[in-house]
């Protein structure tokens, strides 16, 4: 019982570690197609240049048209070899019939052993045999086709034409090719005998092989150099394409001065040239964009802007939109701007001016317009923000901090310190276009941005006036540090507003505020300096 026992877990254990084994190989392998695999895609481009496609085009129809030019000279002429070969061959055993028509009507067997073994002497003929009229061999001389009878070598005797026969005989290495050409030896329209002559076949096939071979490679080096001039000609010719795809990536990037500098005659050319204008709109819009923006809300400018693809449809009018509205008006501008010149009043409105703008902008709101002494700004429209009540009481709240670390500095320099009084609050308004038709202004107007206008005036300097509604409001509540200031009762109101005193924002965005209000201090101070 103890041996089986331990035979089960032995056996246990070998599966356990099986089944751990093979899964790590499992990972191992995916492991490693996943490395080949990525390696495969890197290595593949996601796209073929064109250059790349014309080039395979153009060497496609090179290659495709010499391949069959050559065919067509190699098959000339191997044709015109085999005319000449024959040509000659005819001619020659033609003269050699003639030659031989006296002794063979006399049967003089010597005189044409004799002719025989003087034709023998040339080079280029192999072999001569000399036939009788019915076909049988009456001498020959060299390599003959080995039957005796003609009519066993393939030759008619019926026919009075000149006739041709091809076979091999063994040879050193392999077997010779060889070629005869045989022709009747006629004396008045009777036929006496025949004339055999015997070639070396072999050098017609190696002239055969020569000029296809010098065919093939005139055909394969007109081949590269098409192949050369292709990669080259598509170079040249998507040259003017990349310059095209570097123009449209520069504008993508927002590089409107992007220019072509050279000048095509062609669809090219005119192409160049319409990305030239493209590309000097949309610097020219983008720099009236720019403009335009100092003189209203970004967010504005953008919306205006977008809409002038059709221009019908700026007009008067607008919508009521739940939004905040913040007023913050400077304490006894008055008698500060007349104890100041015109260029001082307006270096003093600007430099308060600039940190009110750099705070609605990391607050998220946009500066309605600039009355005097006193900034309108807006939350909540036209870029809506759920929180806008919060934002624009954070946004006073950066308002009032920095105005006190920027009189600081002043009094350190000997000037009169600026105050502001605040006052905003939150609820239904009118957000539109507003005015005539031929001058509009987008702003908001209702009975919410006239009692932000009131409380404005309501406080001390240095303070931030709201209402108790708003400090109810969702997103305000518990984020808002403020007093109960008092009740005051306002012109047009019939029941008396509860106002309160903003005194501090809670955390965390308490510490974001102090940060910004660091970095607005110091970006004033640099470009002071």
């Amino acid at each position: 019982m103890h041996w089986r026992e331990s035979l089960n877990s032995i056996a246990n254990n070998l599966s356990r570690n099986s089944y751990g084994l093979l899964a790590r190989c499992a990972v191992l392998y995916r492991d490693q197609r996943d490395i080949c695999e990525t390696a495969v895609h890197r290595r593949l481009p996601d796209r073929i240049p064109i250059a790349y496609k014309l080039a395979l085009v153009f060497t496609l129809l090179v290659a495709g048209g010499m391949t069959l030019l050559g065919l067509l000279v190699g098959s000339n002429q191997t044709r015109l070899l085999e005319q000449q070969i024959q040509t000659f061959g005819n001619t020659l055993v033609g003269q050699v019939a003639d030659s031989i028509e006296e002794p063979l009507l006399a049967g003089d067997t010597l005189t044409l052993q004799l002719a025989a073994n003087n034709l023998i002497k040339d080079k280029t003929v192999l072999g001569v045999g000399i036939y009788s009229d019915e076909g049988l061999r009456i001498t020959h001389t060299g390599i003959v086709p080995l039957s005796n009878r003609l009519e066993a070598a393939g030759i008619g005797l019926t026919t009075r034409d000149r006739q041709r026969i091809d076979w091999s005989v063994p040879g050193k290495k392999s077997p010779q090719a060889l070629t005869a050409f045989v022709a009747p030896v006629r004396y008045r329209d009777v036929t006496a005998g025949y004339a055999l002559l015997a070639f070396d076949r072999s050098l017609l096939e190696q002239a055969k092989t020569d000029t296809i071979t010098a065919v093939s490679a005139t055909t394969l080096l007109i081949v590269l150099l098409g192949v050369g001039a292709s990669f080259y000609l598509g170079g040249r010719l998507t040259r003017p394409i990349h310059q095209l795809i570097n123009a449209s990536r520069a504008i993508s990037e927002g590089k409107y001065d992007f220019r072509f500098t050279g000048r095509r005659n062609d669809e090219i050319g005119v192409l160049m040239d319409a990305m030239n204008s493209m590309g000097e709109g949309l610097l020219r819009k983008e720099q009236v964009e720019q403009v335009f923006s100092r003189y209203v809300s970004p967010n504005v400018a953008r919306q205006v802007l977008s809409e002038l693809e059709n221009v019908e449809q700026v007009q008067l009018g607008g919508r009521h939109v739940e939004a905040s509205v913040l007023f913050a008006d400077i304490v006894g501008f008055t008698s500060i701007s007349e104890k100041m010149t015109p260029k001082e009043v307006s270096h003093l409105l600007n430099t308060y001016f600039t940190q009110i703008a750099r705070a609605v902008d990391f607050c998220g709101g946009h500066i309605d317009k600039y009355m005097g002494d006193c900034a309108m700004i807006v939350f909540g429209v036209p870029v809506h923000h759920e929180d806008h009540a919060f934002r624009a009481t954070a946004c006073a709240s950066m308002i009032i901090a920095l105005t006190d670390d920027l009189n600081r500095c002043r009094q350190q320099k000997g000037l009169l310190p600026v105050h502001f009084r605040v006052g905003l609050n939150s609820g239904r308004m009118l957000a539109g276009n507003m005015g005539s038709a031929d001058r509009m202004d987008y702003t908001v107007v209702g009975d919410a941005v006239n009692l932000a206008s009131r409380l404005s005036h309501a406080g001390e300097p240095g303070e931030i006036i709201i209402t108790e509604d708003m400090v109810a409001m969702k997103g305000v509540a518990g984020r808002v540090v403020a007093e109960k200031k008092s009740t005051i009762s306002l012109r047009g109101k019939e029941h008396p507003v509860a106002i309160l005193r903003v005194t501090d924002i809670n955390d965390p965005f308490r510490d974001e505020m102090l940060a910004e209000n660091r970095r607005i201090l110091e970006t004033l101070a640099s470009e002071a300096a």
